[in-house]
């Protein structure tokens, strides 16, 4: 979904300026003793004589809280799903880490581990790195704000710009207790802050999503929300530290592992969050003590080295292929091959080379990240992988 608004990532770009307008019948100016309001109590005492007393009642008053409370951010990265972005909150010991990472930063990049150090978020980068399998960088964002339209399965993110100037324009109808306020931005939004509860965005209509048709959906608003614990979000629970036990997962034939045609890394993430949810409903009790771990499952992909411009088969294969549904002649073309490569004696010992190298060089990034780790290693093989 595009979202229209401007360059993301407000770390790197000056805050553009916003127009404010009041749309309440308050006065343009409110004196500063509405700011704060105070109720002050006189006590009158009656001058009939020196001798004459007067009695006066204490009351214990708590100090009111503040108007305004600062916004808790939470840390979210980016990953595509079916041709859309998707943002994904991190576990909130990972958003944690980050966020003591970004305050205690200098001008120097920092790194630092998540998901159960699988990956790397370079923190001013603004960019989360795979460590153990090949895999594009995703987007990063610290998020305080978020939106949601009518047909929206989830909150979005705003950029982290455009969530500063929401918060600012937040914190002055806070505690000015000035609500109604129409906030114009360079970028054609308009947001309008009617009270804490009621906050709505309008597009204008050149920035409207291309598949929205009929007049009556461009004029739908978004729902706006401030801080991740208004919205439904279902930020995971974080992950043990002590590993008990190594786990190599090797595919089968071809570049998909199930009837999804989804990937070796995606069927591997399904496999370790089951065995994550086990663990937590089975042996509960045992992790609180500390006397059960996690079990770690890492992927290993053969089927690429086999693939690539090093055997030349699959460009033979692509001039010989009918262009009429593609996708399915692409998957049997790759699939075939694996079988022929499996009983040809010299591709055979290829895939059984590689997928030695590939456990290998695993292992010792593993070691490498996990000194501590003495638990078991084993390795699981799936159809021809087995």
């Amino acid at each position: 979904m595009s979202e229209g608004l401007g360059p993301e990532g407000g770390h790197s770009q000056p805050a553009p300026t916003i127009t404010v307008q009041d749309l309440s019948d308050r006065p343009a100016h409110t004196p500063l003793d509405r700011i704060t309001p105070v109720e002050q109590v006189s006590g009158v005492v009656e001058e009939t004589s020196p001798s004459s007393t007067s009695s006066f009642e204490l009351v214990d008053m708590e100090p009111a809280p503040p108007l305004y409370q600062p916004v808790q951010p939470h840390w979210f990265y980016c990953r595509r799903v079916d041709s859309k972005d998707v943002w994904l909150p991190f576990s909130r010991e990972d958003s944690e880490r980050l966020e003591q990472a970004l305050s205690t930063a200098g001008e120097e990049e920092v790194v630092v581990a998540v998901e159960g150090e699988r990956y790397d978020v370079r923190v001013r980068e603004r960019q989360r790195y795979a460590v153990y399998w090949e895999q594009g960088p995703s987007e990063v964002r610290r998020c305080t704000w978020f939106y949601k339209g009518d047909k929206d399965t989830r909150y979005m993110p705003y950029p982290e710009e455009f969530s500063t100037n929401l918060e600012e324009a937040y914190m002055i109808a806070v505690t000015l207790d000035e609500w109604k306020r129409k906030l114009d931005f360079p970028s054609g939004e308009t947001v309008i802050l009617h009270n804490p509860k009621l906050i709505m965005q309008y597009q204008p209509i050149t920035l409207q999503d291309e598949w929205v048709s009929s007049p009556s959906e461009q004029t739908r608003p978004r729902t706006v929300k401030r801080g991740v614990d208004n919205i439904t979000a279902e930020i995971p629970d974080g992950e043990p530290e002590t590993i008990d036990h190594l786990v190599f997962m090797v595919h089968g034939i071809g570049p998909a592992c199930d009837i999804r045609f989804r990937s070796i890394i995606q069927c591997v993430n399904d496999f370790r969050s089951a065995s994550l949810s086990l663990l937590g409903s089975h042996y509960r009790r045992g992790q609180e003590e500390g006397r059960v771990g996690r079990v770690e499952f890492l992927p290993v992909n053969w089927h690429s080295a086999l693939h690539g411009d090093a055997t030349g088969v699959d460009e033979d294969i692509q001039r010989i292929t009918l262009p009429s549904i593609s996708r399915l002649r692409h998957f049997t073309n790759d699939t075939l091959l694996d079988l022929f490569f499996y009983n040809s004696p010299t591709y055979c010992q290829t895939i059984v080379d590689t997928v030695a190298s590939e456990v290998n060089k695993l292992h010792s990034l593993f070691k490498h990240r996990h000194p501590e780790f003495t638990g078991a290693v084993s390795v699981v093989g799936h159809s021809l992988g087995s």
